[in-house]
């Protein structure tokens, strides 16, 4: 009889960050690739000596640190999830207390409540910054071999990241946006799918989750404001690299969805200057429905105060967003805002007859990072309630929405209209 047969999959190297949901995304990848093809080691320690074998395991994941990216296969592509930092950070204090093999702080931790342990600074010392110290490591491999080399014999608790410099919020960020799959464990779903998409794998009806917190409540839930500061303040790049990977997730879904809908011809990138109808299909989202008049159409924005327009722009060149709109409120300086593929960006708010004509440049080197698919954000920050029997909640209403296209010179040209 015939065996059931399984073709080979693309490398990946997961670095399994602390209390991320990451023995369960191991057991999830574990079930991708044959056992031959998953590298044994699942820390440093582990590797001594066997470093040059690293490049022929498909599979390498555990709690190694950036750095250990220099001796996967070349064409690894590497995962990382993210938690939200003080939940992140209560979770493994409760998982150290518990457990005996968690970690060496146990012996610290054991009699401990919850306060005493977020007030204790040996402990809380080794959970400052913790997601930002397994990014941020340089160290050449040989080091760090050598160091546990050396170490080990008489001390076991020997880390590969005792000799990391402090981590440096740039640079954590740079390597996070070269880590090719971001997941983030509140949303541990919108990765492995994405995962299993562009990897091969197959996709999981039931996610291994394992190794949860036995009381299963929210790890904040009963702290006072000062333990949440005390907290904070172990946590000030975490939080800042936590925000940026929710950003760059969902930019990147983005982009994602605006590949698809040009491979399917329903988007077409505009060879010039063109005009959106509003009319028509709003390439966007925080639109209502379009409403016509005396032959005049336009769209009320709402029901809350973001609102955007999507659409795929040529690489090559800047645009110019011309956008005419009025409103049930008069707009300051303060009451309006807007950013392209999450740059804030500056405009001119210029009265216009009983409305407003907004202006905006798009740089063209924006558009070269994100391949031409272009997000304009922008915040009304507030919204009208209208009362019944309207009870819509609108921000502003929009009558026009332009693209120039500023550069090269020879695509300068009256605006064509943009059916989507």
């Amino acid at each position: 009889m015939d065996l059931f047969q399984i073709g080979a999959r693309p490398p990946l190297f997961f670095m399994h960050i602390p209390k991320t949901a990451g023995m369960s995304m191991r057991l999830y990848l574990s079930e991708q690739y044959p056992v031959h093809e998953i590298c044994p080691a699942a820390r440093w320690q582990g590797l001594l000596g066997r470093e040059p074998e690293l490049r022929s395991f498909p599979l390498v994941q555990g709690h190694f640190r950036y750095n250990l990216r220099e001796l996967v296969a070349t064409d690894a592509r590497m995962l990382v999830m993210l938690r939200e930092p003080l939940r992140r950070t209560v979770s493994a204090l409760r998982h150290l207390q518990r457990d005996p093999s968690f970690h060496q702080d146990h012996n610290l931790a054991k009699d401990l409540t919850l306060a005493e342990m977020i007030r204790h600074p040996d402990l809380m010392e080794n959970q400052r910054n913790v997601q930002a110290r397994y990014l941020c490591p340089s160290m050449a491999p040989a080091d760090v071999s050598a160091y546990l080399r050396q170490e080990l014999p008489q001390n076991p608790n020997a880390d590969a990241g005792d000799l990391d410099d402090p981590p440096e919020l740039q640079l954590v960020l740079d390597r996070l946006a070269s880590i090719d799959f971001v997941g983030l464990t509140e949303d541990i779903g919108a990765v492995v799918s994405t995962m299993a998409q562009e990897m091969n794998y197959h996709p999981p009806l039931y996610f291994p989750f394992i190794n949860e917190d036995p009381i299963r409540i929210d790890p904040l839930q009963g702290l006072t404001e000062e333990d949440i500061e005390i907290l904070r303040e172990y946590n000030d790049l975490d939080l800042d690299i936590y925000d940026f990977a929710k950003r760059l997730i969902e930019r990147r879904a983005f982009e994602r969805s605006m590949r698809q809908l040009i491979s399917s011809g329903v988007y077409t990138v505009p060879p010039g200057s063109f005009e959106i109808p509003t009319s028509g299909i709003m390439p966007g989202s925080g639109w209502y429905e379009p409403e016509q008049q005396d032959g005049m159409s336009w769209r009320w924005t709402g029901p809350g105060r973001y609102f955007t327009i999507e659409v795929p722009l040529r690489q090559d060149a800047s645009y110019r967003l011309i956008m005419t709109f009025g409103g049930l409120r008069p707009l300051g300086p303060g009451d309006f805002a807007a950013e392209v593929n999450d740059e804030p960006v500056a405009f001119e708010l210029l009265p216009e007859g009983r409305g407003y004509r907004c202006e905006l440049v798009i740089p063209q080197a924006l558009l070269a990072q994100s391949s031409g698919f272009c997000r304009i954000r922008f915040d009304t920050r507030e919204t009208t309630q209208l009362p019944p029997p309207d009870i819509r909640a609108l921000g502003v209403s929009i009558r026009q929405i332009v693209f120039e296209c500023l550069e090269p010179a020879d695509d300068l040209r009256d605006p064509v209209s943009l059916e989507i």
